[in-house]
């Protein structure tokens, strides 16, 4: 009976498990979920690849048993960060995680000893094994449910769609292909390539997710929900008056939107206030349609400032870092939509007033009123 191409399908993943690693650890700033998805996919291949090492390998086999025990359990962590952001997995998620995996090893090692091995001890350990493998999966696909699709972004909700038809469909398809090898034992050659599959699938996903979550940064505590409807303006409290005052100093006086990673939540901290309450202040008081409009409008008149000084050499590359924007794609657009024209028009109009005796504003006129529909992000 013919089956998949196992040797080339693992040949695959464990290449795509690798470089997804080594592109992740490269990074100079990495999210949690980033780091721990670079655990799982070295753990991936390690472990796509142990079939093939033999049970008397010595260390090489205990270095594949053991570099090989962080999958589900660790794709639980990285569904975890994914889904709730930085600061999401704890000292006792970890511990769950590495409990599991020596549970793992300790299993593998058993079966490794052959029939001398095979006890009552031995069954328990897996049977505990495999309930604890069958909660964490569990756990893993609520993580994609957690919040409530009605009140998620429609981006949001088409990630945890995704997550949720690649991860269940996945699961579903290594538990059917394991009962299927047991039923009918000519089926038992296709399973190896079923699990190739579907270890592929879920690294193609996450990826892509990974990309979504570092374009558009998941705020602590979960994804913002759905904008409620406007209600009826009303005055604000003194509390968040006051708490405006506090974040224009920041803005205006220390200059934090100079920090291209700057969030709301950092926003927050430095306030000790909750970072919904810094939300409202920013709206209800400072009259902002959001945080990023905030600070974007900042930054585009921090570089309006630096472009019309007299004899200003400085690139204009330059100038958006110093500005805040992490790249010059987002300073360009962000601009742009400010403006109504790229940096380098702006330095030009701005040398020709001058030239033509015309006084320069410190804010120049047209710069931080953005009239695009959509706030741009803050060079991410």
């Amino acid at each position: 009976m013919p089956s998949l191409p196992i040797p080339g399908l693992t040949a695959l993943v464990v290449t795509l498990a690798l470089a997804s690693m080594l592109s992740l650890l490269l990074r100079h700033r990495k999210s949690d979920a980033e780091l721990l998805f670079a655990v799982f996919c070295g753990s991936l291949a390690v472990s796509m690849l142990r079939p093939w090492v033999p049970t008397d390998a010595g260390w090489l086999w205990w270095a594949a048993a053991v570099g090989g025990c962080a999958t589900c359990n660790a794709y639980w962590l990285v569904a975890r960060a994914l889904f709730r952001g930085d600061g999401a997995v704890g000292t006792a998620h970890i511990a769950v995680a590495a409990g599991i995996a020596v549970m793992i090893v300790a299993v593998r090692w058993s079966a490794a000893q052959g029939a001398e091995a095979n006890g009552v001890l031995t069954e328990v350990m897996g049977a505990l094994l495999e309930l604890a493998s069958s909660s964490i999966l569990a756990l893993s696909f609520v993580e994609g449910l957690r919040g409530g699709f009605g009140s998620l972004p429609p981006q949001e909700r088409r990630l945890r769609t995704a997550f949720l038809l690649t991860f269940g469909g996945c699961v579903l398809a290594a538990t059917l292909s394991g009962a299927l090898a047991q039923a009918y034992p000519a089926l038992a050659p296709w399973r190896p390539g079923v699990i190739a599959l579907c270890a592929l699938a879920i690294v193609v996903y996450t990826q892509w997710a990974l990309l979504v979550r570092r374009r558009r940064p998941l705020r602590a505590g979960g994804p913002a929900p759905l904008p409620a409807p406007a209600a009826s303006p009303t005055a604000p409290s003194a509390e968040h008056a006051a708490l405006a005052a506090r974040i224009r100093r920041l803005l205006e006086v220390d200059q934090v939107y100079r920090e291209p990673e700057l969030k709301v939540a950092d926003l927050a901290e430095r306030l000790g206030s909750a970072e919904h309450k810094v939300s409202r202040a920013i709206t209800g008081v400072l009259g902002e349609r959001n945080f990023n409009a905030l600070v974007n409008r900042h930054r585009v008149e921090h570089a309006c400032r630096l472009l019309s000084e007299p004899g200003a050499r400085r690139s204009v590359l330059d100038i958006s870092l110093d500005a805040g924007f992490a790249s010059l794609g987002p300073f360009n657009r962000a601009f742009k939509a400010a403006t109504g024209r790229t940096p380098s028009q702006f330095r030009a109009e701005a040398a020709d007033r001058r030239g033509g005796g015309e006084s320069m504003q410190a804010t120049p006129a047209g710069c931080g009123h953005s009239t695009d529909p959509e706030p741009v992000l803050s060079g991410r």
